[in-house]
């Protein structure tokens, strides 16, 4: 019987070591990964760990164990990682619960969760011992019960979703060692780099856009043993969780080495991603009714007239959506409350950029290289154009949709003024006299004249 259990334990050992280093570059599709929940692959190779479902979890693992442990005195090996992942939700700035790189005794956590436990854990089980998991999390969502730091952080965890380390997403810039803050669901690309030093005991996670360098400087360190928490063979994996809000979760490359450094993953030959457009944006807002929620009201997707009428319209919805195509592309909430005394509302911002010949300097400066600019500029003044004060003199989404498809060209914005009372302008009056320079809330109570309503039909021709 004990020849038997020595036999065994020398062929798993044997099985696992001839995996203690893999790479994936070019894709999955041959991988014959472990896929579980609502993980699957795309049709060129990316693992999508979650999709357009709520509440839903997903785990993608390498298919055969790990084989971590020195055998001669049983401490945990020195081990590296490196993926690149995505994370594209439905709304700019509310995203699902995020993606843990985890290293589990099993394929798959059976008894996981969704939502908050981001199909890792589950009520009775998070915090105990007997766990033996290892993770490193990228949580986009704040749950005050794991004693998150905010709705943006990187974190380990060991066997327990309360981080025993975290911090907010970032890098080191080489240049000047400042820290850079990232959104993880800004939807862009972004790679990871964990490794573990076994004679040092320490943890070490880098995080950074694909287009920069791994950074010289690790974001999170912690210096832990982690060979009472590992078994001699582990599986090696991903798991990602949903809640209410839909997000898609990638995997575009991965590479694994124990005892060493991971091979370097050749960022141009990924998998690409579906190219940022707004078209994309637009057809996922428009597969989902769109329910109203007390954030809409602080975050400024409301429209002046619906404010104070509580109406919605299809006018009023095109200005949510001009608020929502500019927070995309800049990465900046409508009305953001920078400090007790300061608010910085997004359509100011961008009508200055416009106005002084730099639009794009709007901007969000995560989209690295990986766009057209010209879609960019496009997609900036259409959404000065949904945004305007008056409900007639928006595009319908009819019109959006030909903008965006270049089927119709966008009128002048030259022909647009931004007033001081904030989400609202007008035209100027040296081309239009019948109209006051800026459109304040009081006057939005007015019915618009015929005079206004043919202007805004010969801007915006095409039909609705």
């Amino acid at each position: 019987m004990f020849l038997n259990l020595v036999l065994v334990f020398f062929l798993v050992t044997l099985v696992a070591s001839k995996d203690n280093s893999f790479i994936y570059n070019n894709g999955f599709q041959s991988s014959h990964l472990y896929l579980d929940g609502i993980a699957n692959l795309t049709s060129n190779g990316i693992i999508r760990l979650t999709n357009d479902t709520k509440q839903e979890k997903a785990h993608a693992f390498y298919p055969n164990p790990i084989v971590f442990k020195n055998t001669s005195n049983g401490s945990v090996s020195s081990f590296s990682t490196s993926f690149v992942f995505a994370i594209r939700p439905q709304y700019a700035t509310l995203s699902g619960h995020g993606i843990v790189f985890v290293v589990s005794p099993t394929k798959g956590l059976p008894y996981s969760i969704p939502s908050q436990y981001l199909g890792l854990f589950n009520k009775s089980n998070n915090g105990n011992t007997s766990n033996h998991v290892f993770g490193v999390e990228l949580d986009t969502i704040v749950n005050n019960e794991f004693s998150d730091i905010n709705d943006n952080h990187v974190g380990i965890d060991i066997n327990d979703l309360n981080s025993t380390i975290s911090t907010p997403a970032g890098y080191y810039d080489d240049n000047n060692g400042q820290l850079k803050n990232l959104t993880l669901f800004s939807g862009y690309p972004m790679q990871v780099w964990i490794e573990y030093d076994s004679e040092k005991t320490k943890i070490d996670v880098t995080l950074a856009p694909i287009n920069v360098v791994k950074p010289k400087k690790s974001l999170l360190s912690l210096t832990k043993d982690l060979s009472p928490i590992l078994n001699n063979s582990m599986y090696v994996g991903f798991s990602s969780a949903t809640g209410s809000v839909f997000t898609s979760h990638y995997i575009l490359g991965w590479s694994f080495k124990v005892n060493g450094k991971a091979q370097d993953l050749i960022i141009s030959q990924l998998p690409k991603l579906p190219r940022f457009g707004v078209i994309y944006f637009i057809k996922r807002k428009n597969k989902f009714a769109e329910i109203l929620e007390d954030w809409e009201h602080e975050y400024g997707y409301l429209a002046p007239e619906h404010t104070r009428t509580g109406k919605a319209t299809k006018f009023s919805d095109v200005f949510a959506f001009g608020a929502f195509l500019l927070e995309v592309v800049c990465g900046k909430r409508p009305i953001d409350h920078v400090s007790e005394n300061e608010t910085v509302i997004l359509v100011d911002y961008v009508f200055e950029r416009w106005k002084n010949g730099e639009i794009l300097e709007a901007m969000d400066q995560n989209l690295g290289s990986d766009y057209v600019s010209e879609e960019v500029e496009l997609v900036l003044k259409l959404g000065l154009l949904c945004s305007h004060s008056e409900p007639m003199a928006r595009p319908s989404m009819r019109q959006v949709v030909q903008f965006l498809e270049r089927d119709i060209p966008l009128p002048d914005l030259s022909l647009l003024s931004l007033s001081s009372s904030g989400l609202t302008f007008g035209y100027q009056q040296e081309y239009f006299e019948d109209f006051p320079m800026s459109y304040p809330s009081s006057s939005m109570d007015k019915t618009m004249s015929h005079t206004s309503v043919s202007i805004a039909d010969s801007l915006l021709s095409g039909g609705r």
